[in-house]
C-alpha cells in the first residue's frame, strides 16, 4: 500500500475521523465532569534490609536477587487482605466513634431488606473491634459479621475500595518503600499512609512471634533430648567407676562422695562450655555492629528513659532466662514470663525517629543498647570462663586419682570421656540454636522504621482534565485513522492505477472513472455536448477521448474488446467509445460476439441476426449486410447482434461466416468492435483473437485480482503483436492520478 495512497484514504474520510476525534473529546469531557478533587499523601518506610542496625545472628551474604525478593514480598504483605482489611477496621472504628468522621454515611438510604438497616451499630462496632485485637477477618457466611461488610463497603473502607487510591513502591534501588493514598479528604489519606504502616508492623510482629514460638518449641525439645544423652554419658561413667574402680579408690574419695561430684562438674562443664560459645557468638556480632555505627555517629549520646527502662527489662529477662536454663527449661511459668517480658521490652524498645528525631540521633541511641549489651555478655562471659576453670581443676584432680588407682581401666575411661565430649558439643549446638531463636524475636524490632509521616495535603492533586480530553481527542483520530486504513488493506481490490500496474504488470492505455448511468442515459452522457458550456467538466468524456487517442495511434481498426471475469464494464465500454468515435466523425461497426451475454444487442435493440447469417460468394455483398445492420441511435455507430446461448464461436457460426470478412467492412466503417466472452470461465475471447486487428483488455477498479485472473493475464502475453493494452475502469475520482 502506497503511502500517498494511505493519505488520499484519510483525506477522503477526514470529516469522519474529525467526527470520531471531537466523540472522543466529548465523552472525555463528560466522563471527567464529575471527577471530585484527590488528595494525596506519602509515608515513607525503612525496611533494613540493606543496611542493617540490629545485631545480626547469621552470616547473611547480601545478595541482590534475595534483597529484591524481600521487598516485593514486603510490598505484597502492605497490600495484603489481612492488613487492608486491618487498616479497614481502623478507619470504620474511627468513623463511628468521632464526631469529625473522615466520611459520613446516611444507613436510612440503603435499599429496603438490606441487612443495613437492621444493623446495632454498638453490637457492630465490639464485633469490628473483636476482629481487630484478634488480627482475624471478618465471615461473610455469619448473619451479624456479614452486615460488617456491607457497613464497611458503604463507607468504601472494603480492600477493593483502598487498594484502588493506593499506591505502595520501593523506593528506586534504595532501602525505603514509599507509600501514596489518594482520596477526596486529605485528613483520610494522611491517616491511611500513617496507620498501613504500623498495621503492618503489628501484623508482621505478630506472624513472626507465632513463627519464633513454633521454632523454640521445637528447639526445646531438642535441647531436652541433646541434654539427656550428655547426662546418660555422665551417668554411665559413673556407674563405671563406681562398679570397676570404687574398691581400689580412696577411702576418703569414696566416703565423700566424689563420684557424684565428678557427675556434676561435668554436666556443669557442659553448660558453661555451651554458654561461652552463645556469649562469644554474639559478643562478635555486637562489635561488627558498632564498628558500623562508628560511620553513622562520633559520640554516643546519652541514653533517654525509654533506654534506661529497656535496659532494665533486658537484665531481668537475662537473668531469668539464664535460671530458667539452669533448671533445665522445663518450667511453664518462667516461661510465661520470660515472653512477658518479651512483650514488654517490644513496646519500649527504641524505634528509631519519633517526629523531629534525626538519623544521626537514632544511631547514637542505637550505639548506647549494643554498649550496655556488650558490658552485660562481657560480665557474663567472664563468670563463665571463671566456672569452666574451677570445673576442670575439680576433674583433673578427679581423674589423676582415678588414673593413678586404677591404671587399666584408664582406656575405659578415655572412652566414655570422648563420648562425653561429642555429646557435649552436640547439646552446645542445640543450646546455641536455641539463643539464636530467642533473640530473633528481638532482632526484628526496629528492622521497619517510619522515616516519613503523612500529612495532610495542603492542595489536591492536579485533575489533568484538559491532558485527558486531548489524549481522548487524538485517540479517537488516531482510533479512526488506523482503522480506514486497516479496512483499506483488507481491501484488495485494484482501486488505483499504480497498483493496477504493480499487480498485473500490463500495459495501461486508459483510466475510465467511475459515473452513475441510473441519473442519465450513456448516449446522453456522451454524445449530448451544450454548445454553450465554457467549462469541459465532465471527467468520463475526457477520459474517454483520452482513450480514444490512444487506440486510434495504435492503428488498429477491427478491435476486440475482453476482460478476465464478468461486470468490467466491457458492454458500457465498446459502446461509450463507439460514441466518442463518431463524434469525430468515425463510422464504427458493433459486433456483438459475446453469446454468454449478448447485453449489446438487448440495449441496442439490434437484431440477432450473426448466428444466421453466411456469405454464399468469395465477395461479401454490402446490399445482404445492411439487412441485419441495426442503427444504434447515434449518428455513424452501427450494430450487429446475436441471439446468445450455450455455445462457442467456433461451434455456432456458419462455414462463411461473417466476421471472416471484417476488413471488407473496412471499407465503409472506420472501427469494427467487437466484445468477448470472459477469459476466466470462456474460450470465445481465444477463438475470436483471429478475427482482430487489436485486443483490449478491460479491468474494473472494484474487483480483486485472483489466480484464475493471473492465468488469464498470461494469454495477453502470448498475443503480443495484436495486444494493444489494458483499461481500467470504475476508478474513483480520488483514485485517478495516483
Amino acid at each position: 500500500m502506497e503511502l500517498l495512497y494511505v493519505f488520499r484514504i484519510l483525506n477522503r474520510k477526514k470529516w469522519i475521523i474529525a467526527g470520531a476525534g471531537l466523540l472522543g473529546l466529548l465523552v472525555a469531557f463528560l466522563l471527567t465532569m464529575g471527577n471530585k478533587k484527590l488528595y494525596k499523601s506519602q509515608s515513607q518506610m525503612s525496611t533494613g534490609f540493606t543496611v542493617s542496625e540490629q545485631i545480626k545472628l547469621s552470616e547473611d551474604i547480601f545478595n541482590m536477587s534475595q534483597i529484591d525478593v524481600k521487598f516485593n514480598n514486603v510490598i505484597e504483605n502492605i497490600t495484603s487482605p489481612k492488613v487492608i482489611n486491618l487498616l479497614s477496621y481502623k478507619l470504620i472504628l474511627r468513623d463511628l466513634s468521632s464526631q469529625d468522621p473522615f466520611t459520613k454515611v446516611d444507613l436510612k438510604d440503603a435499599k429496603d431488606g438490606s441487612e443495613l438497616k437492621s444493623l446495632n451499630m454498638e453490637q457492630a462496632k465490639k464485633i469490628i473491634a473483636n476482629k481487630y485485637d484478634s488480627l482475624l477477618l471478618l465471615a461473610s457466611n455469619v448473619k451479624q459479621e456479614k452486615a460488617v461488610i456491607e457497613l464497611i463497603k458503604a463507607y468504601k473502607y472494603d480492600m477493593e475500595s483502598i487498594k484502588k487510591r493506593l499506591f505502595v513502591t520501593r523506593y528506586q534501588r534504595t532501602d525505603y518503600v514509599n507509600i501514596f493514598f489518594s482520596s477526596e479528604n486529605p485528613e483520610l489519606s494522611a491517616f491511611v499512609v500513617n496507620n498501613l504502616i504500623k498495621e503492618f508492623q503489628r501484623y508482621y510482629d505478630h506472624t513472626k512471634r507465632e513463627r519464633s514460638i513454633e521454632s523454640m518449641v521445637a528447639l526445646d525439645s531438642m535441647v531436652k533430648k541433646r541434654k539427656a544423652e550428655l547426662d546418660d554419658k555422665i551417668a554411665a561413667k559413673s556407674r563405671f567407676l563406681q562398679d570397676s574402680v570404687v574398691s581400689t579408690l580412696d577411702p576418703n574419695l569414696v566416703g565423700a562422695n566424689k563420684l557424684s561430684q565428678m557427675s556434676m562438674n561435668e554436666a556443669g562443664l557442659a553448660d558453661q562450655l555451651s554458654l561461652v560459645s552463645n556469649l562469644t557468638y554474639q559478643l562478635e556480632q555486637i562489635n561488627l555492629q558498632l564498628q558500623n555505627l562508628k560511620t553513622d555517629v562520633t559520640t554516643p549520646a546519652a541514653p533517654v528513659n525509654d533506654n534506661q527502662q529497656y535496659f532494665a527489662l533486658r537484665k531481668q529477662y537475662n537473668d531469668l532466662y539464664d535460671e530458667y536454663i539452669k533448671n533445665g527449661a522445663s518450667d511453664p511459668a518462667v516461661k510465661q514470663r520470660l515472653e512477658d517480658l518479651q512483650t514488654k521490652m517490644k513496646s519500649v524498645a527504641p524505634t528509631g525517629t519519633t517526629t523531629g528525631t534525626t538519623n544521626n540521633n537514632y544511631a547514637a541511641s542505637q550505639q548506647s543498647i549494643l554498649t550496655q549489651n556488650k558490658i552485660d555478655i562481657e560480665g557474663k562471659l567472664r563468670a563463665a570462663q571463671s566456672k569452666i576453670g574451677f570445673y576442670r581443676s575439680k576433674l583433673g584432680e578427679a581423674n589423676s586419682f582415678i588414673s593413678s588407682a586404677t591404671p587399666k581401666a584408664t582406656s575405659k575411661l578415655e572412652q566414655f570421656d570422648k563420648e562425653i565430649e561429642v555429646a557435649t558439643l552436640e547439646y552446645t549446638s542445640a543450646k546455641e540454636k536455641q539463643t539464636l531463636a530467642a533473640n530473633m524475636s528481638d532482632s526484628g524490632v526496629a528492622n521497619f522504621m517510619q522515616t516519613i509521616y503523612g500529612q495532610p495535603a495542603l492542595n489536591p492533586e492536579p485533575s489533568k482534565r484538559l491532558m485527558v480530553m486531548a489524549l481522548c481527542f487524538f485517540g479517537g483520530l488516531v482510533l479512526a485513522s488506523v482503522l480506514f486504513i486497516f479496512l483499506a488493506y483488507l481491501d484488495q481490490s485494484i482501486q488505483t492505477p499504480s497498483q493496477f500496474q504493480r499487480q498485473t504488470d500490463l500495459k495501461l492505455v486508459g483510466t475510465i472513472n467511475n459515473i452513475n448511468l441510473k441519473a442519465t442515459n450513456l448516449k446522453e452522457q456522451i454524445t449530448q455536448i451544450e454548445s454553450d458550456e465554457a467549462n469541459r467538466k465532465n471527467s468520463f468524456r475526457e477520459l474517454l477521448r483520452k482513450l480514444r487517442y490512444e487506440i486510434e495511434s495504435t492503428g488498429k481498426r477491427i478491435i476486440l474488446l475482453t476482460s478476465t471475469e464478468p461486470q468490467q464494464g466491457k458492454t458500457t465500454l465498446t459502446q461509450a467509445l463507439a460514441f466518442s468515435l463518431s463524434l469525430s466523425k468515425k463510422r464504427v461497426l458493433i459486433i456483438d460476439t459475446n453469446f454468454c451475454n449478448n447485453d449489446l444487442t438487448a440495449y441496442n435493440d439490434a437484431q440477432p441476426t450473426l448466428e444466421q447469417f453466411s456469405v454464399t460468394d468469395e465477395k461479401l455483398d454490402f446490399a445482404s449486410v445492411e439487412k441485419i445492420i441495426t442503427p444504434t441511435g447515434v449518428e455513424n455507430v452501427d450494430i450487429i447482434g446475436c441471439k446468445g446461448g450455450d455455445y462457442t464461436p467456433s461451434e455456432i457460426l456458419p462455414k462463411n461466416h461473417l466476421l471472416k470478412f471484417l476488413p471488407q467492412f473496412l471499407k465503409k466503417y472506420d472501427f469494427i468492435f467487437m466484445e468477448g466472452a470472459p477469459l476466466n470461465g470462456y474460450t470465445d475471447t481465444k477463438e475470436l483473437v483471429q478475427y482482430a486487428d487489436g485486443v483490449l483488455a478491460i479491468f474494473a477498479a472494484t474487483s480483486e485480482l485472483k489466480q484464475a485472473d493471473k492465468e488469464s493475464i498470461k494469454f495477453f502475453g502470448t498475443i503480443k503483436d495484436k495486444f494493444l493494452g489494458a483499461v481500467l475502469n470504475k476508478v474513483d475520482d480520488e483514485n485517478l492520478t495516483n
